[in-house]
């Protein structure tokens, strides 16, 4: 009799033993689907954040150049071709959008002929031809209509493009410049980290960039710490998704220039405290019957 209790409290133990085992695995799986769930939540919302930034980036440049364009100072400058009384103008107005907004934006006016009439921040600078590389200047001079974009020239920005009308004839355009570095400060503000990566093989163009870090077939374009994307393999990446190393977790997505060519991508990241390894991939389709984006896998 003593030794079938005994048997049965042995029995009785295992299954306490393995029970609490069972149990504690399903704790730990759910933990840790409830952690994942939880970074891709937030890395979620930080492509939304980051690409509402970025249209409302967007959205200011195009506004500013259009104001720029009508302003009265600068048509009248702009005609005298009295490129000191522009270049001096521009700065003044520069100035004071900076002391009220604290932002930083440069201005280029284009004569007629696609060359450059000044730049505000090199008066040096002047008939440069331009139609050769700049997609956007070129749309804007055949539709004579606003275009705001992320473009190529010597620098990657966002850059917004107006026509200046005299008399109803459009003698001349002027182009907002904003770079990604009040992007890249908004965003850490919201507790994440931006990377503007470009495809190497524009460097031809963007010259500017060629001194900037590089990691694989990219070229960091803000100023960020490139060893953070560390061993992130950059050849795998799709339209769109995530992707982690040791160190980070990113979010991404693709951006392209006018004519729909992938320039490169955009990585939003935070830390990645739980060792969580992410490679998911998702690539865009078009609905050619209206020309929109979906998404799929």
């Amino acid at each position: 009799m003593k030794f079938s209790y005994s048997k049965l409290s042995q029995y009785i133990l295992t299954i306490f033993i393995l029970a609490i085992i069972l149990l504690s695995f399903i704790f730990y799986t759910l933990s840790k689907l409830n952690t994942n769930e939880d970074v891709l939540t937030q890395l979620e919302d930080g492509l939304i954040i980051t690409k509402n930034l970025l249209d409302e980036q967007q959205r200011y440049a195009l506004s500013l150049s259009i104001l720029l364009a009508q302003d009265k100072e600068i048509i009248s400058s702009f005609k005298e071709k009295n490129r000191l009384k522009s270049f001096d103008i521009v700065n003044e107005k520069l100035k004071l959008l900076k002391d009220i907004q604290n932002s930083k934006v440069d201005v280029q006016i284009h004569n007629k002929d696609l060359t450059t009439y000044i730049r505000n921040w090199d008066i040096n600078k002047k008939d440069i031809p331009l139609e050769s590389f700049r997609q956007g200047l070129v749309q804007v001079y055949k539709t004579k209509k606003p275009l705001v974009s992320i473009e190529l020239g010597k620098r990657l920005n966002i850059k917004a493009i107006s026509p200046i009308v005299s008399k109803d004839q459009m003698i001349g355009s002027i182009e907002t410049i904003v770079g990604f570095e009040h992007l890249t400060q908004q965003i850490k503000q919201r507790g994440f980290e931006l990377y503007v990566l470009l495809d190497k093989k524009y460097l031809n163009i963007a010259t500017n960039l060629v001194k900037n870090p590089t990691l694989e077939n990219y070229v960091l374009v803000n100023k960020n710490n490139i060893n953070n994307l560390k061993d992130l393999t950059l050849s795998s990446l799709n339209d769109f998704g995530y992707i982690s190393n040791n160190n980070m977790l990113f979010s991404y997505f693709s951006y392209y220039d006018l004519k729909q060519k992938k320039l490169g991508y955009i990585l939003v990241g935070i830390k990645n405290k739980h060792n969580i390894k992410l490679n998911n991939s998702f690539k865009y389709t078009y609905n050619k019957q209206n020309n929109t984006k979906v998404d799929i896998q």
